[in-house]
């Protein structure tokens, strides 16, 4: 392998149509999981490059990082601005519910990013939200231009397999070089970002360019944390394609971190009593066994798990989800309402499968169990809080933790 992080990494792709007369500078993200992420990640790459820009994430739309009021209005103001030049770069995030609703204009992004879609869960893939995310993204993928640049990762078949009718250029991503999809890619002379000993690697099939070492950056936990390396990669990927210098890139990524404040409950890291303690919001199984498994692989004394319904996944779901957390071992503090008692009993059957099953305790609510965690929670311990809500959660745990006995009381009274 040729270190060659001084050159420009994307000298030899063909790019996008990123600022002809007809086009602007669009950036599609697209799939069910890491799209904020990533957006948030180029927005601190742009940053450092000097390119003013702007996003709509499901947070809100953000003009060189700063939030507006209000989403269509701002977004409409944001488009003109990046029809006349004073954005240079311009990100969207899109939801099934808003690309089949409303649509998308045909041949219009020069660069979109695929992310995933089930993660290769066959009981995923026969849901009903997972139909409906496969019609979204080929909305997504029919929206780019001719002479655009499709970003793919290349770790989801599902995901790859709706790429195939991408009337653009593709650019694939994945954990490794000797996926068959990369492998065959890179044979036909395409380009793609792996990873590779630690780091980061962008190149083809007789040059490649080291970027970055994943293992140092914050959001993926000692370098555990798959999902995040695959964020990563897809965000570099798009940075290289428009020309940003791998030294910038190094610059911008090296100490990410997901922020509670922009990115609540996307695997936020946050410390107290010497333990560490994972907040998380999981939108697929695939996401929760990537945790559990990062748990695993950081060394730890014990490990304490907040759980409730799991209102993200969906119901297929479940049983593997409960089985998961079974095998994390330590002490589970469950909560749920009666409303949620269905989905509860298939998280609890799943738990109790497990050959070592964990100490189950349970809370009356989440303010209460996460409360209880704090109270128990000692140095070099994990605590994994799987958030029904994250605002309520995080009220508790960020900026610093704040212990309620009185937070029963202040539920029933709302």
């Amino acid at each position: 392998m040729t270190d060659t992080t001084m050159r420009d990494a994307g000298s030899r792709i063909s790019r996008p149509n990123w600022h002809g007369p007809d086009a602007l500078p669009l950036i599609s993200l697209a799939g069910t999981s890491g799209k904020s992420t990533i957006g948030w990640m180029l927005t601190k790459i742009f940053g450092l490059a000097g390119w003013p820009s702007a996003q709509w994430l499901s947070s809100g739309v953000y003009v060189d990082g700063d939030l507006q009021d209000g989403e269509l209005g701002p977004w409409s103001r944001v488009l003109l601005a990046a029809r006349y030049g004073e954005l240079r770069v311009v990100m969207q995030e899109m939801t099934a519910e808003t690309v089949i609703g409303a649509g998308l204009p045909p041949r219009t992004y020069p660069i979109g990013i695929l992310t995933t879609l089930c993660g290769n869960n066959e009981a995923c893939l026969l849901s009903e939200e997972a139909s409906r995310e496969r019609r979204a993204l080929d909305i997504v993928i029919t929206s780019m231009r001719d002479d655009g640049l499709l970003i793919v990762n290349a770790d989801d078949y599902d995901i790859t397999n709706a790429a195939v009718h991408a009337s653009c250029d593709t650019f694939l991503y994945a954990l490794h070089a000797d996926n068959p999809q990369i492998q065959r890619h890179l044979a036909e002379g395409g380009r793609a970002c792996w990873a590779a000993n630690g780091a980061i690697v962008v190149g083809d099939q007789h040059d490649q360019t080291v970027i970055l070492d994943y293992m140092t950056v914050p959001a993926t936990l000692q370098g555990t944390l798959l999902f995040q390396i695959q964020n990563l990669m897809a965000a570099i990927s798009a940075a290289v394609a428009v020309g940003i210098d791998p030294l910038l890139i190094r610059s911008a990524l090296a100490d990410f971190a997901t922020d509670p404040a922009t990115l609540p409950g996307a695997s936020n890291v946050l410390r107290y009593n010497g333990a560490l303690v994972i907040v998380d919001s999981p939108e697929l199984v695939t996401t929760l066994r990537q945790i559990a498994r990062s748990i695993r692989h950081v060394p730890h004394r014990r490990t304490l798990v907040v759980c409730g319904s799991l209102p993200r996944l969906s119901a297929v779901e479940l049983p593997e989800a409960g089985r998961i957390l079974g095998g994390i071992h330590g002490v589970a503090m469950l909560h749920g309402d009666n409303e949620e008692s269905s989905r509860m009993s298939i998280i609890k059957e799943g738990i109790a499968s497990a050959t070592v099953p964990p100490i189950l305790m349970n809370a009356p609510n989440e303010e209460m169990a996460v409360d209880h965690v704090l109270n128990t929670i000692g140095p070099d311990d994990i605590a994994l809080v799987l958030a029904d809500d994250v605002e309520v959660a995080l009220s508790h745990l960020w900026p610093a933790p704040v212990i309620s006995v009185t937070s029963h009381r202040r539920k029933s009274n709302r």
